[in-house]
């Protein structure tokens, strides 16, 4: 066992604020004594990932450009939480309907994990969605287009050893969610 500490904040500043991130300067001094200055912090809302789940076994993904990595992804519906979102289940519920024009009959919430502790503030939730199907038009976010496909739960695997799933977290998500579901094991 050790005895780690945190570490202990001395000054902190806001860099940048805007409606998706603000950016946070902490002048710190660690359990050792030495100074940290400055410590950037990435100040994000929650995220929500949806795995959804037809009747005949297939997910509902979605295909979306990611300007960072200037690619086309194949990725999880799922977003930011709205203030107005009650819980990561009702966040997931909305996205899905936003992003894919889909319901589904039962939501469960699977894990909450940190995309990245060392710098991000935010934790990722996974909801699991059974029972998916089509109920709607999808209603996108300024710039969003997003190509709702469904595969078969069967090439998930496949497809994440390839690596046609480029979001760590996404594949986290996956992996935990058909778990829960008792579609993989491991």
């Amino acid at each position: 066992m050790t005895d780690l500490k945190p570490w202990r904040v001395t000054a902190s500043r806001i860099v940048l604020a805007d409606r998706w991130i603000r950016v946070r300067a902490d002048s710190c001094v660690a359990s050792s004594g030495d100074v940290v200055d400055p410590f950037y912090v990435l100040e994000y809302a929650d995220w929500v990932h949806v795995v959804a789940l037809t009747d005949d076994d297939r997910l509902v993904m979605n295909r979306q450009y990611r300007h960072a990595a200037g690619e086309v992804h194949l990725e999880l519906p799922g977003g930011v939480m709205d203030t107005a979102d009650a819980d990561p289940i009702a966040a997931g519920r909305r996205e899905f309907l936003e992003e894919t024009g889909h319901g589904a009959r039962d939501f469960r919430h699977v894990v909450s994990l940190r995309p990245n502790p060392a710098t991000h503030t935010n934790r990722v939730h996974t909801v699991l969605a059974l029972g998916a199907t089509p109920v709607g038009v999808q209603s996108f976010d300024n710039g969003e287009e997003i190509a709702v496909e469904l595969i078969p739960v069967v090439d998930v695997l496949r497809l994440i050893r390839e690596g046609a799933v480029q979001q760590s977290t996404h594949v986290a998500s996956l992996l935990l969610a058909l778990a829960a579901a008792g579609r993989i094991g491991f």
